[in-house]
């Protein structure tokens, strides 16, 4: 069904917390760049899977493979017009203080992977952390902060009584089709916003951009047509700086779940070969990272079944009282320890900064 217009964001709001509250799935989003937030609702507490990405909804995806993707379903759909309400200046969470065990754990882990890499095991693995820290507000209110912070990113709010809730302000595209028409990004590489305008990179982002791009090319041969890559461009994140190359081509809908499958997990949020990094990952993390770095987004929607899927990052799960927050790095042979350590602390701000 096409999305109904609603008379004000708070209306939808009031809608969704009711909503929640009878512990219904449903999830509220907005667009990068697009000045309307929309929400889906399902009308029963069903645990909807994916299982050939012909179906139609919100879909919410792991990294690991070894459960489906799960589906909203649109019962209802509403649609409003949001108006940023507040500065888009990025706070820092000065209560949290990262702990010294936590620090040296991290670089301890991100050595390991360097000698894997220097070793022939690897070309490159992305290592993360989980922070677990208290918060007062209510994911309605994180939400709501994120919309006006991040302008730019997909901003999402979603819950299924089965699964919990996640929020989210993600800058990555993992594939965009309507009709024929394919793209995708390849961003890696990531620096600290300065006073400088234009950000100066290292061999190391770049080179670590290259091997996504390649990578992508690569797996993307045999299911996409006349595909064109961009020139590299430095993009804005938050309080961030990331390298992008935008990859366009042609692309017929039935493949569609093969090219999600070849996509996912890419080197961006795991490493080459994949197989190894994923290993590795499993192998070293110490905890699941569930749906962080998994993807989500509109699949098969609207009157030209639009998918638009972003990689799930810079995200949060809310338990009671408690926002666990996921950050990670990718780690090559030119990898400095206490430099990924302060990569992810930067990268934390995204979201300590709206709690």
């Amino acid at each position: 069904m096409p999305y109904q217009k609603s008379s004000s964001l708070q209306d939808v709001l009031k809608k969704a917390a009711v909503h929640f509250q009878n512990k219904l799935p449903g999830v509220l989003y907005r667009n990068p760049n697009e000045d309307s937030v929309q929400a889906i609702f399902q009308n029963n507490a069903d645990l909807h899977e994916v299982k050939e990405f012909t179906e139609s909804g919100f879909v919410f995806g792991p990294f690991l493979d070894d459960t489906l993707p799960v589906l909203i379903r649109p019962d209802s759909e509403l649609s409003v017009k949001f108006e940023t309400s507040e500065d888009h200046t990025i706070s820092q969470n000065s209560t949290y203080q990262e702990s010294v065990s936590e620090e040296e754990r991290y670089k301890t882990f991100v050595e390991a992977a360097v000698r894997n890499i220097k070793a022939g095991t690897l070309k490159k693995v992305v290592l993360s952390r989980k922070i677990e820290v208290g918060t007062r507000r209510t994911p309605l209110q994180i939400f709501q902060r994120l919309l006006n912070r991040y302008p730019n990113a997909f901003c999402y709010y979603w819950y299924h009584p089965s699964i919990g809730t996640w929020v989210g302000a993600t800058p990555e595209i993992l594939m965009m089709q309507r009709g024929n028409k394919f793209s995708t990004v390849a961003l890696a590489g990531t620096l600290q916003k300065t006073e400088h305008s234009n950000p100066v990179w290292g061999e190391k982002e770049k080179n670590e951009q290259q091997l996504v791009t390649s990578y992508v090319e690569t797996v993307l041969a045999d299911l996409v047509e006349n595909i064109q890559i961009s020139e590299v461009e430095s993009v804005k994140a938050g309080n961030l700086w990331h390298l992008k190359t935008t990859i366009v081509g042609a692309a017929s809908p039935n493949k569609k779940k093969s090219i999600i499958r070849k996509l996912h997990p890419t080197p961006a949020v795991c490493g080459m070969p994949l197989k190894a990094a994923r290993s590795f990952i499993v192998a070293h993390e110490n905890y699941s990272r569930r749906y962080y770095t998994g993807y989500l987004g509109e699949l098969n929607i609207g009157l030209e079944k639009d998918t638009r899927l972003f990689v799930n990052l810079r995200c949060m799960q809310l338990l009671d009282k408690k926002a666990v927050i996921y950050v990670g790095g990718g780690i090559t042979e030119d990898s400095d320890p206490a430099k990924e350590w302060e990569e992810t602390v930067a990268k934390s701000k995204t979201m300590l900064g709206v709690l």
